[in-house]
């Protein structure tokens, strides 16, 4: 209700009361009738209205008017809800409350253009598109429960492999290229993920960040620019997941495929590994499909399957072995879940994990991303979907994991977990926890 209908509702609710504490009942139900034709078309406003007069008849000890008052107070929500407003009706006992009346002359100008028929249509087609997204949501959330039942059958029925013996490099430098923290405001952040890992002999590229307004250059070359990082210094591509803030953007994966920068440039002879059939222009990209060795002291942890409410995904991590530590993990999401990523790489290689680097997803209370107020991280890529997201307790559970194992180094990222998870982790781990920022290396050796 707006405009003048809105306060000639509420001129006439005003006298109605006034006349009702002088003790005029005859008046103020002249006015409390007049409040009804005007307001019978705004739920809320007719709610009021009702209630008043139930009021007004309890006063008067007259039980038919409570009793006719009951049932219009229980008729108003089928009624708006329906289109079924019998234009004119004074809204007391002594009439049908279905009856149609004659509008007063000078209460005409408030509710001209009104037309039932047309309200019951708009209220049709509300109806529909309601039922329409309440059967999509129930039919997703049911397809999401089918899915992560799939998924658990998949990791129950698992091969586990057994990597062989894949060497191991004498030092590790991890540089963060693209993440949600930065060590100077010279360097661009994103909610994206990319970092420099370089071992004797070789550089990879680990992710390449969002780009999310593809710009070029996009943050990802930007920051490598900045830290003196060249692309034709990268011998290989290593992605841990197709999301669009690790393939550096979502026209690639879309597509299908990824790229460093707004366009696709020549990447040379550089090696690209990926959990997903990905192409690349001139460039042949090995999917890895299992854990398996990659190159001497690099291995993957091979594909593991979460279900999202988004959709089904499947992560790789990044398995190195730093010589007189023990592995060191990086992750680019987290989406297989800690449990599971500890169990493959406990599985498949046999040996302690000294570090983990990387993003463990995390977003609670809050995430990086958000649309009209909802926690995009929290309730569509976390947890187990709306119904059922990813709590304090669940990260606390986490922290409780790691601190069974003698890690000697956790370094998360900000592009899905929040800073109050990244804090909770440093008040646990102290000085072997560190905060994943671009431009700060970490160096293992």
């Amino acid at each position: 209700m707006q405009g003048e209908l809105k306060q000639a509702f509420t001129s006439e609710m005003g006298l109605a009361r006034s006349l009702i504490a002088d003790q005029d009942f005859e008046g103020a139900w002249h006015h409390l009738e007049r409040a009804h034709i005007l307001g019978q078309r705004d739920l809320w406003s007719h709610i009021v209205v009702h209630m008043t007069m139930l009021r007004f008849a309890i006063q008067q000890s007259d039980m038919r008017e409570v009793l006719g008052q009951i049932i219009r107070i229980l008729a108003t929500i089928p009624g708006y809800l329906f289109g079924w407003i019998p234009v004119g009706n004074t809204g007391g006992s002594n009439v049908s409350a279905l009856k149609q009346m004659a509008i007063p002359e000078d209460l005409k100008p408030y509710l001209l253009g009104y037309s039932l028929w047309r309200s019951i249509g708009l209220r049709l087609v509300l109806f529909t598109l309601v039922g329409l997204v309440l059967v999509a949501l129930v039919s997703a959330v049911s397809r999401h429960r089918e899915g992560i039942a799939q998924v658990d059958q998949i990791w129950q029925a698992r091969e586990q492999v057994q990597v062989a013996e894949f060497g191991a490099t004498k030092s590790l430098k991890v540089m963060p290229l693209v993440n949600w923290h930065a060590n100077s405001p010279e360097l661009k952040t994103e909610a994206g993920v990319s970092y420099l890992i370089e071992i004797e002999g070789h550089k990879i590229l680990f992710d390449l960040g969002w780009n999310e307004k593809d710009t070029s250059p996009s943050a990802l070359l930007a920051n490598m620019n900045s830290l003196g990082v060249s692309l034709q210094s990268i011998d290989a591509i290593f992605l841990s997941h197709v999301h669009r803030d690790h393939v550096g953007g979502s026209r690639w994966e879309k597509n299908g495929s990824f790229s460093v920068d707004a366009t696709q440039v020549d990447l040379g002879q550089i090696q690209a590994f990926a959990p997903a059939t990905l192409s690349y222009p001139d460039l042949k990209v090995v999917k890895i499909t299992r854990p398996q060795g990659l190159m001497d002291g690099v291995a993957s942890t091979g594909p593991i399957a979460r279900e999202l409410f988004i959709g089904r995904i499947e992560e790789q991590a990044l398995v190195i072995n730093v010589e007189g530590k023990g592995l060191v993990v990086v992750v680019g999401c987290g989406h297989q879940t800690l449990s599971r990523l500890l169990q493959r790489i406990d599985e498949s290689f046999g040996q302690p994990i000294y570090g983990i680097v990387g993003d463990l997803h995390y977003p609670v209370p809050d995430g990086r991303l958000k649309l009209l107020g909802i926690n995009l991280q929290r309730v569509f890529a976390s947890g187990s979907g709306p119904t059922n997201p990813i709590s304090s307790t669940d990260v606390e559970a986490d922290i409780a994991m790691l601190q069974k194992r003698d890690i000697g180094l956790i370094a998360l990222g900000g592009h899905d977990t929040s800073d109050e998870v990244l804090n909770r982790f440093g008040q646990v781990f102290g000085d072997r926890f560190h905060i994943v920022k671009v431009g700060d290396e970490i160096t293992i050796q």
